[in-house]
């Protein structure tokens, strides 16, 4: 049986089920009158797909701004014209393809969705073979399926961030010790490699943060790790946070001089005051609702305790939630980045923590911290009853607020309040699964070099 399912077979089976997936949404999305006048495709899709179009397709009213183009006399134009599109131009660029036709484009992230598994094996058989929950919980994952064929482009980040820690592992020396395809003679090679993954690491950080602010969040882990093997100060902290800045200035700095102004604004500078008053499971999004849609029985003017109205003032303030979050973030990343093993449990922490509490929490986020969890499975002491209790705790958590929200989008009804409360109850569920996660953790045996 185990021979005949091989890592190779899993995922060409799940290449097939990608590319079925996109020939059922695309029949969808040709014939939606037929199924209710709903589309398979997602809307981030047809965002970022106009957006690679008005690049490609330039005017002069939809001209790029940079002073690059100007001075070059570029012919790109502006993907910030398209209505809600805030995104990096790396995205409309990697996924440009889909001006052709929207199947291939996709099929760029089907790839990027493939190669995740790939890593995280090579990396899991280093420490413990995870044939199993590798693929069960990215490759053959239904919730990960939907995702990436409807075109929503989080495989992208998600396999940026699962690279981001292979580098790092590839340099730890008793990550080295036991991945060694040629004997390694010296110190001095072995510092050499150690360096070679550490820079490459950098500049996948780099990348990732330009393409998503969030991965910005696993500097203090990061930080902790290498100032087990530098100091807190040393040479090789200072060398991977220049090579991260230097690498940041050039991605960005090249995409500012082509898309000027706008890019920042939209890319960077939006989602430091972003207020999303539509329902998601966000904490925040009673009190954000309420700031754009004031009523005379809503619960700040019914509330008989004047201590409300200046609390739902702050909650709908758009850098209140960077608080929390912010704080976990640190707290977490040093604190498990100092351990030996810290580096898997620190970045997945930090990651369902930055999702649970963010002021604007969509399905799309479960996936960040998916690839994440496989490296943590065989430092998890609990039993299967546990596990099964926790996993199903949390999907009727969300099944809880997917039920509400059916009624408020689909059936009309004026259950907001509830679909808040349902969105709390999954959070209190969340932060004890996490809870859960991290006392049933421990730390894999150092590994003794001979």
């Amino acid at each position: 049986m185990s021979s005949i399912l091989t890592t190779p077979r899993i995922i060409a089976l799940s290449a097939f089920i990608h590319v079925t997936l996109l020939l059922y949404a695309n029949h969808v999305d040709t014939h939606p009158e037929r199924y209710g006048g709903l589309k398979y495709t997602d809307v981030d899709w047809r965002v970022v797909s106009d957006g690679a179009k008005l690049i490609f397709s330039p005017t002069l009213e939809n001209r790029a701004q940079g002073w690059l183009v100007n001075k070059l006399d570029l012919n790109f134009g502006n993907p910030y014209e398209r209505a809600t599109f805030r995104y990096t131009p790396l995205l409309p660029l990697l996924l440009s393809p889909s001006i052709l036709h929207p199947f291939l484009g996709k099929l760029i992230l089907v790839v990027a969705s493939l190669i995740i598994p790939i890593l995280l094996l090579r990396l899991n058989q280093i420490r413990n073979p995870l044939f199993w929950p590798t693929h069960l919980i990215w490759t053959l994952n239904p919730f990960v399926l939907n995702i990436t064929t409807r075109g929503s482009p989080e495989a992208i980040i998600c396999l940026l961030v699962t690279a981001l820690l292979f580098s790092l592992n590839s340099a730890d020396s008793t990550f080295l010790s036991k991945d060694r395809s040629q004997p390694v003679n010296g110190d001095d090679v072995e510092e050499k490699i150690k360096i070679k993954w550490e820079t490459r690491a950098a500049v996948l950080l780099a990348l990732a943060v330009s393409y998503k602010i969030y991965p910005l969040i696993y500097v203090p882990t990061i930080w902790a790790t290498l100032a087990r093997r530098y100091g807190w100060f040393g040479w090789g902290v200072w060398r991977f946070g220049m090579v991260t800045l230097i690498s940041m200035i050039i991605v960005n700095g090249l995409l500012w001089s082509i898309w000027g102004q706008p890019f920042l604004d939209h890319t960077f500078l939006y989602h430091l005051t972003r207020l999303d008053h539509r329902h998601n499971f966000s904490p925040y999004f009673y009190p954000i609702y309420l700031s754009y849609f004031p009523t005379q029985n809503d619960i700040s003017s019914s509330w008989p305790h004047s201590w409300i109205k200046p609390m739902l003032f702050l909650l709908e303030h758009p850098l209140i939630s960077f608080l929390p979050q912010a704080t976990l973030m640190l707290l977490v990343g040093f604190a498990f980045g100092s351990l030996e093993g810290g580096l898997e449990l620190g970045m997945f922490v930090q990651t369902w923590g930055f999702v649970i509490f963010n002021k604007v929490c969509t399905s799309q986020y479960f996936t960040w911290f998916l690839p994440l969890l496989p490296p943590l499975i065989p430092h998890l002491h609990i039993t299967s009853r546990r596990a099964i209790l926790l996993s199903t705790s949390w999907i009727t958590a969300q099944a809880l607020w997917l039920g509400m929200a059916y009624q408020l989008e689909f059936l009309g009804r004026a259950v907001h309040l509830w679909v808040w409360a349902a969105g709390l109850v999954l959070v209190a569920v969340s932060v004890w699964v996490l809870g859960e996660i991290i006392s049933a953790y421990r730390p894999r045996p150092v590994m003794k070099t001979e």
